[in-house]
Parts: C-alpha cells; structure tokens; sequence
C-alpha cells in the first residue's frame, strides 16, 4: 500500500475537516497560519532575484499550491478575532485556546478551607482498616 506525502495528507485532512467542522478549523487556523504565506514569499523572493528555474511559472504555480491555504490563514485570522471579541460563535471552542472567549462568567470558585478535613478523615479511617505487623529483631 502506498502512503501518500505528509504534506499531501495534511491538506486532504484539513480540507475534509473544513467541510465537516467548518467553525473549528477556521477557529484553529489563527494558530497554525502563515504557512502559505512563507512558501509564496520565499518562491517570490527566488523569482526576482532571478534564482535560475524559479521563473514567474513557478511563482503562479506556488500561488496555486498555496493560495487556498494563506486565504484560509487570513479568514482563520479574521474570524477568531471576532469570536474572541464575543460578537460570533459563542457556544463554538477554539482548541488551541482552551475554551469559550472570557467574558467573565465563568470564574473558577475559591476553595472552601473549611471543607479540607474530608481528606484527613478518609485517610484516617484507611489506616484504621489497616492490620499492623510486629516485627521483631533477634539478636544474636
């Protein structure tokens, strides 16, 4: 069986999330961005400083290799900004973010100091249920 090129399978696995988990992806892609951007400028770069076989060719054929995915980095950057603000997709997580955009209400509880003798009182009575052995020490 023939495996194909990570490059190549990461590219089908985020398009076919895209069409999935639209929000998601697009939520995550603020994180993970600029790639497209990168190879299109360094084969831009190639092309005007006249590299021989980087020709205006190769620079229309990396805009189409990685065009789609700087657009998706752009429109990732967009949308997390106005999901971050609040003003789209409240009830949507961003992954790498770690949860819904803090709007204040969901501060964790303080811990009751007074509650902390459950613990002691479970370990107490463990070692109540614990059978003691004597050990002697002969000496000779």
């Amino acid at each position: 069986m023939k495996h194909l090129p990570r490059p190549v399978a990461d590219l089908i696995c985020l398009w076919h999330d895209l069409a999935l988990h639209p929000r998601e992806v697009l939520l995550n892609r603020c994180h993970h961005q600029w790639r497209g951007a990168g190879f299109i400028a360094l084969i831009a770069l190639l092309v005007v400083a006249g590299v021989p076989g980087f020709t205006p060719g190769v620079l229309l054929a990396a805009l189409l290799f990685a065009g789609p995915s700087w657009v998706l980095d752009l429109v990732g950057t967009l949308t997390h900004g106005l999901w971050q603000s609040g003003r789209i997709w409240q009830g949507v997580e961003c992954e790498c973010c770690g949860g819904d955009p803090d709007d204040g209400d969901d501060d964790a509880e303080p811990d009751d100091p007074a509650d902390d003798d459950g613990f002691a009182r479970d370990v107490e009575a463990w070692l109540g249920q614990q059978t003691t052995v004597e050990h002697r020490v002969v000496r000779g």
